[in-house]
């Protein structure tokens, strides 16, 4: 696992040595996927040459209802189960 507490500055070189170790990835990230760390992932993927499977969690690129915080965590799938829920399903298919 990685953590990745901040996108600015961005650890692009710690990013990219970890996916080179690691044969599919899934970030989580508790807004909107696009123009976030999904984005910037990739982006220093493609910089390295490195390809690896991704898996993205996080909240769709449109709008949506205001909530709680819990709410929205588990509407969009965003608790720390859904992720590992999600992690886990999506590994398993690799085996």
């Amino acid at each position: 696992m990685l953590h990745v507490p901040t996108i600015k500055p961005f650890d692009t070189e710690g990013v990219a040595e970890f996916a080179a170790g690691v044969d599919r990835l899934v970030t989580a990230q508790n807004h909107v996927l696009h123009g976030g760390l999904t984005t910037l992932v990739t982006d220093t993927l493609y910089r390295a040459s490195v390809v690896r499977p991704l898996r993205s969690v996080g909240i769709p690129d449109r709008f949506i209802e205001c909530g709680s915080l819990p709410y929205l965590q588990t509407r969009y799938g965003l608790t720390a189960e859904s992720v590992a829920e999600t992690t886990r399903h999506w590994l398993g298919d690799a085996a």
